[in-house]
């Protein structure tokens, strides 16, 4: 959906900003190429990846990024105050997933469900992902306050903004998040003015977030995983009274603090400021250290509060060092986007399989393992075209509220190298959107000749259309897999396979459909057609050690075929106890 809509908007944007001097700049042409180039050299690695329909995705993936940015830049360039607008629009954006997350804490019975982990993940799934929205809300709530004739009603309503944020940010338990706050402030604070009601209310929101957060942080009720709503409920419901306590004393206590700041000279004001980040982050690291340690958390990967304080590396020192020996084996050509899932097989030491990942957790390394060197090239250039407009915008006075969303960038860029944030489309998509603005802020005055010649415009048409094409076949492919697997619940295999059919048509690159039609034609009593297309799964993906498991449990364990379909196994997964245990090996 984000794709289909992202599409056709960057087109138009970029089109009706032909004329201004953003398009062409620079940092817009070696921005806007990298993508392309990323996006390109991702769809030609279909061709040799472990796993072409996971680099398929990837492709859209990275075309979505580059729609968001373009959309984006086009966008900024003819909009007076695009800066300040982008972050406060960011905010308003958030805003529905912090109140869903906090309201799943404080009312579970309505928004939450039985099991649900300790770590805040509402409405996302994914609590770090929860963790930078958070972040992301917070430069467009500083600029509330910070913003020219702001009054103190504004500072106190961004104070509470802030403590809803905050109390979410440290309810996700995401160190990184806590990282990644750090540097947004940090870069806000020094790029943006209005230091002073910034700090007022970032004040005022750090005091107000102090009560509901320690009771967030060790009522056995909202940090033990697996309770059922109804044992929620009570914590909850003193963690709402203790929210609305916070936004009252953030919201008053603020401009009082601005009143006293106010009668600090400017220069005893950056020392303040300075002391003021440092003096937050240490009590931070207090305040949640001792709440980790009151509910009982030692264990540094466990979902309670003491990972927040934990310096443990959750397992993210073996996945880089699985990248780094993955891109060994292609170092050249890289193994093909989006193979890391494959490349993670092959390479752990463990064969646990409550700890298999997709993604490396880090940005850098999962472009060499999948793209090689010329993935984290473009990846690169990418980065240093935002990077460079940044630094234009600075040497040319631009706007300085340009701050507010290359913090935003920032945020995201530290995350993404030590997270999967660039497979998460809602982050990676903002990112890229404050990376335009940014371009379009650093571009020099007012262009008169068009930028674009008048070819451009069935180029961007076609495009558009390819983007929406390459988005919608593998959705509409996985969505009739869908329905045949409704089908086979139905017992009405027929219906099943032409399921199948169809989703193998519009998508040649999975093996779901060849599994329907495996599932098919064991509902209708074929077991030669089951085996059959068992075999085209493998003729499909022949480097995904599913495939060949599957082809093995159909065969037995007693034929050749099977043997050798088992030590396939075993060659694309070393640690798997099941192709281990029928070929008569030990646990590894």
């Amino acid at each position: 959906m984000a794709a289909v809509v992202a599409a056709p908007a960057a087109a138009w944007a970029v089109w009706t900003a032909r004329r201004t001097a953003a398009v062409a700049s620079g940092p817009a042409l070696l921005t806007l190429g990298a993508l392309t180039g990323l996006a390109a050299w991702s769809a030609l690695s279909i061709l040799w990846a472990l796993a072409p329909d996971l680099a398929w995705i990837e492709v859209n993936r990275t075309l979505l990024v580059l729609a968001a940015l373009a959309a984006a830049l086009g966008i900024a360039a003819r909009l007076p105050g695009a800066p300040s607008r982008f972050a406060l629009g960011l905010a308003l954006a958030c805003a529905p997933a912090l109140a869903w997350g906090l309201g799943s804490r404080i009312a579970p019975t309505l928004l939450a469900a039985d099991g649900e982990p300790a770590r805040l993940e509402a409405p996302l799934g994914y609590w770090n992902a929860l963790a930078l929205v958070a972040v992301m809300a917070v430069p467009g709530i500083l600029w509330l306050a910070g913003r020219p004739g702001a009054g103190r009603w504004s500072v106190g309503g961004a104070a509470a903004a802030l403590t809803a944020a905050l109390v979410t940010l440290l309810l996700t338990y995401s160190r990184g998040g806590v990282l990644t706050l750090v540097v947004t402030v940090a870069l806000v604070l020094w790029l943006v003015p209005g230091r002073r009601r910034m700090l007022a209310a970032l004040a005022g929101g750090a005091a107000g977030a102090a009560l509901p957060a320690w009771h967030g942080l060790t009522a056995p009720g909202l940090t033990t995983d697996g309770l059922a709503v109804a044992a929620r409920r009570d914590a909850g419901i003193g963690l709402g009274w203790r929210l609305l306590v916070g936004l009252a004393v953030a919201a008053l206590l603020a401009p009082l603090i601005l009143r006293a700041l106010r009668r600090v000279p400017v220069p005893a004001m950056r020392r303040t400021a300075r002391t003021a980040l440092v003096g937050g982050l240490v009590a931070l690291v207090v305040v949640v250290g001792i709440a980790g340690s009151a509910a009982g958390g030692t264990d540094a990967v466990a979902n309670d509060p003491g990972r927040l304080t934990s310096l443990e590396s959750n397992n993210r020192l073996d996945w880089w060092s699985e990248a780094l020996r993955g891109y060994e084996d292609a170092p050249v050509l890289g193994n093909g986007a989006g193979s890391f899932p494959l490349v993670h097989l092959r390479e752990r030491d463990q064969g646990e399989d409550r700890l298999r990942v997709r993604q490396p957790h880090q940005l850098a390394l999962q472009a060499l393992v999948e793209l090689g060197p010329l993935g984290v090239l473009l990846l690169g250039a990418a980065v240093g075209g935002i990077a460079w407009a940044a630094v234009r915008a600075r040497r040319r006075a631009a706007d300085p509220t340009v701050g507010l969303p290359i913090a935003v960038a920032a945020a995201f860029l530290v995350q993404s190298q030590l997270d999967w944030s660039w497979s998460i489309p809602a982050l990676a998509a903002a990112a890229a959107g404050a990376g335009g603005v940014v371009i379009a802020a650093a571009a020099p005055g007012a262009r008169e000749r068009p930028a674009l010649p008048r070819w451009a415009l069935p180029v961007l048409a076609g495009a558009v259309l390819v983007m929406v094409a390459s988005t919608l076949l593998p959705w509409w492919s996985q969505e009739q897999v869908n329905a045949g697997n409704q089908a086979i619940a139905a017992g009405r295999p027929a219906a099943a396979e032409a399921r199948a059919d169809e989703a193998r048509a519009l998508n040649p690159l999975s093996v779901q459909p060849l599994i329907l039609r495996a599932q098919a034609a064991a509902l209708r009593g074929d077991p030669v057609a089951v085996v059959s297309a068992a075999r085209e799964a493998t003729e499909v993906q022949p480097d995904n050690p599913a495939t060949w498991k599957l082809l093995a449990r159909l065969l037995g364990t007693a034929t050749p075929e099977a043997v050798r379909a088992w030590r396939r196994v075993l060659e694309l997964s070393p640690r798997d106890q099941s192709a281990r245990q029928a070929l008569g090996l030990p646990p590894g």
